[in-house]
């Protein structure tokens, strides 16, 4: 079976960033092959400047979150 020695790296809404060997300049084996050091989300990799992608979505997310209502607090909309 073909593995990747990297690590699959994604994005917040669960799309694919890269693969950790792609930037070292190695080829990466698949997107769909097993990676060998797992996968990690794209916000916590110490690559430098913030990933647009991640905080698109995540603004996205925030603007059709719905409010929060603590149990057992009543409002009017609730």
């Amino acid at each position: 079976m073909l593995i990747c020695d990297g690590c699959l790296v994604l994005h917040r809404d669960g799309e694919i960033a890269y693969c950790s060997e792609e930037l070292d300049g190695k080829s990466c084996a698949g997107y769909d092959m097993p990676h060998l050091a797992g996968v990690m989300a794209c916000r916590v990799t110490p690559r430098g400047t913030r990933c647009r992608h991640c905080d698109e979505v995540m603004r996205i997310r925030l603007i059709t979150a719905p409010d929060f209502v603590p149990d057992g607090l009543r409002t009017a909309i609730n």
